[in-house]
Parts: C-alpha cells; structure tokens; sequence
C-alpha cells in the first residue's frame, strides 16, 4: 500500500526469495511440486524459511536486501537481525508494520527484528481504513524528508 501511495515499487522478501533463495535450498525434499505452491505454504514453515534465507545471504555475491533494492525502493518483511545489522545502511527509513493486538506475535524462532528496531512504527490494528490514512500520514512525513 505505501508503494502505491509514494508511486515507488515495493516486493516481498518472501516472494522474491521463495525462487532465488528457498525453492533451491528444499525442492529435492518433494514436498511442493514447485516454488509457487512452496510460496503459498511459507506460514506453515517460517523456520525453515528463515534459515535459508539466512543461509542465501551467507554466500558469496550481493545479499537479498541488496538484490531487492537494486529492482525495487521498498523491502517488504526482513526477519533476520544478521541481515538488518548487515543492510541497515542501505535504507532512509525502516518501518515497522505494528498488527501485534490484531494478530499473533510472529515466533522468534523466525522474527528476531523488533519495532524499536525500526525509525517509524505504522498501526495496522484497525480497519483497513484506518491503514490507509496512516500510509498517507506515513506517505507525507516521508516525502518531507526527501
């Protein structure tokens, strides 16, 4: 949503990963006839997810963050502290999306990010709505930064 609001590309690191990173790590285990249908049933396994995504960014080359900042302005869902400590230069703004009295906490066995870890914090607790008028509140305190 913030994407289209600032008119600036955005991607999920899950999605952008499940192909590059995830899908070569897991496919001979046949669990998913392919990446797409491993994709749909990331929720089931965000463990094994985060920990090849860790093990992606361990190898030689530019790391997901990079990959996904060089296609894209915004990266959607970073999990990893290793990675943020890593990639923290790379970004004007880290934001993080507070849905924490709507849905589970996310299990730190796969979320080790935390929102004082971010320089601004979104509410998306309420309607949807509701999130819009904070992306656009979001929208204008970031494009006065510019």
């Amino acid at each position: 949503m913030l994407g289209r609001v600032l008119r600036c590309g955005a991607i999920s690191s899950s999605a952008y990963a499940a192909e590059r990173a995830v899908w070569p790590i897991v496919a001979a285990r046949g669990l998913w006839p392919d990446w797409r249908a491993m994709h749909a049933d990331r929720g089931m396994h965000r463990e094994m997810w985060f920990h090849a995504i860790r093990a992606y960014n361990l190898a030689p080359g530019a790391s997901l963050a990079e990959q996904i900042l060089a296609e894209r302005a915004i990266y959607v869902g970073m999990r990893s502290r290793e990675e943020f400590a890593a990639a923290r230069g790379l970004f004007d703004c880290v934001i993080w999306i507070d849905a924490g009295r709507r849905l589970p906490i996310e299990d730190p066995s796969s979320m080790e990010l935390e929102q004082c870890d971010a320089d601004r914090v979104l509410d998306n607790n309420g309607t949807e709505a509701d999130l819009a008028r904070g992306v656009a509140a979001l929208a204008l305190a970031l494009r006065a930064h510019e």
